[in-house]
């Protein structure tokens, strides 16, 4: 096929390293694997990647130009984005200064609603609008031939879809093991510093970097 070119191969590892690497996405996987078990992380993990994949889409289907000539849409979707990120880490923060002493997690007994943590996921990509970007960049790089045609433009979105739900549910199964959890609670007060931290950065970045 045409479009199973050196540079397609190349976008699709671009794209393993992108949701590989630590970040917020992952970084709320892991706390939700730790705090909620293994089954909420997957579902999680789920719904990160369809409101990733969402993004993908409308990004193959011409979403950049819509944005550019209506830039306050994307500026209301950057506020949403950081105010729900700077949430996330004051959770994080509450965490840190929660004085009640654990050194294990056990969520066997605990009634968790899989539908919320679903859609906690979509929503956490749906406010991040820099999803569109990296969307664009990939499809950019895949498919540089402007002479292909409409349809190609969904094919590197298709194929990076096992990617990321593999990667995404691999980082719920990773922090749900015991031993993880258990290694987790030696270093918590660090852990959830870090990822305070990094949810403040992404959310103050969304909200106050320029239009």
């Amino acid at each position: 096929m045409e479009i199973l070119t050196l540079n397609f191969f190349i976008a699709l590892l671009i794209y393993l390293l992108g949701v590989a690497s630590p970040g917020p996405s992952n970084l709320a996987i892991a706390h939700t694997s730790i705090y909620a078990g293994r089954k909420a992380g997957i579902v999680f993990a789920l719904g990160i990647t369809c409101g990733s994949f969402f993004w993908g889409i409308l990004a193959a289907s011409g979403l950049q130009p819509l944005l550019n000539k209506y830039s306050d849409l994307l500026y209301i979707l950057k506020l949403l984005g950081g105010l729900y990120f700077l949430y996330l880490a004051f959770n994080s923060f509450k965490m840190v200064f929660n004085k009640q002493k654990r050194k294990s997690v056990d969520v066997s007994k605990k009634r968790v609603s899989y539908l919320k943590y679903f859609l906690l996921g979509v929503v956490m990509h749906l406010l991040n609008p820099k999803a569109i970007a990296v969307w664009i960049a990939i499809i950019a790089v895949a498919l540089p031939n402007e002479s292909l045609n409409t349809g190609s433009l969904y094919v590197p979105v298709i194929a990076c879809l096992p990617i990321g739900i593999f990667v995404f549910i691999g980082y719920s199964f990773m922090f749900s093991n015991e031993k993880v959890v258990n290694k987790y609670f030696s270093f918590k007060r660090y852990i959830d510093s870090i990822v305070g931290v990094t949810f403040s950065a992404v959310g103050l970045k969304l909200m106050f970097e320029e239009k």
